[in-house]
């Protein structure tokens, strides 16, 4: 049960004129920030008591604070992080870079290919050559793969971490 959470369920509680949950009661009675936001509301709740507001239809009371609602939950899942939103300059970052990286890969590979051909070709047979070759190719392509593969992710984990987020 985290602070955000209780403090939300408080305010929506609040909105609504409602009793707190033994849950959340025990949590502010232990937690100095919840316990600081509950004594706030119900010191706006004092204040708003001595007012003396008009009287309005119930219809229109009950209408004013459903949206109150509607306001408050909106706000927020604005401020909740969203790991998915705004992937698309990161992404395209992200893939240009391994793009870039990709020539040097492929021109390792040609120059290992060569090489292998050209000096242990006269010495070796031809199918201990080609298997030589698919044990070198096959965890260089399968790590290849797995490095694009893995790009959305790393996109992802680093953008859940970031400070700008948390803040």
């Amino acid at each position: 049960m985290s602070c955000d959470d209780v403090e939300a369920r408080l305010t929506e509680r609040f909105l609504a004129r409602e009793e707190l949950r033994s849950g959340d009661a025990a949590h502010v009675a232990e937690c100095a920030r919840c316990g600081a936001a509950a004594r706030e509301l119900a010191g706006l709740t004092a204040h708003l008591a001595a007012l003396e507001a008009p009287s309005l239809r119930p219809g229109v009371e009950a209408a004013c604070e459903q949206a109150a609602l509607r306001v408050l939950r909106r706000q927020s899942a604005a401020h909740r992080p969203a790991p998915f939103r705004g992937l698309g300059r990161d992404l395209v970052r992200a893939a240009l870079l391994g793009l870039a990286v990709l020539p040097v890969a492929v021109l390792h590979a040609l120059g290992v290919a060569w090489a292998g051909s050209t000096l242990l070709g006269p010495v070796l047979p031809a199918a201990v050559l080609s298997w030589l070759a698919v044990l070198y190719f096959a965890p260089l392509v399968l790590g290849l793969g797995v490095l694009y593969g893995a790009i959305p992710l790393a996109v992802v984990a680093g953008r859940r971490g970031s400070p700008e987020e948390e803040g």
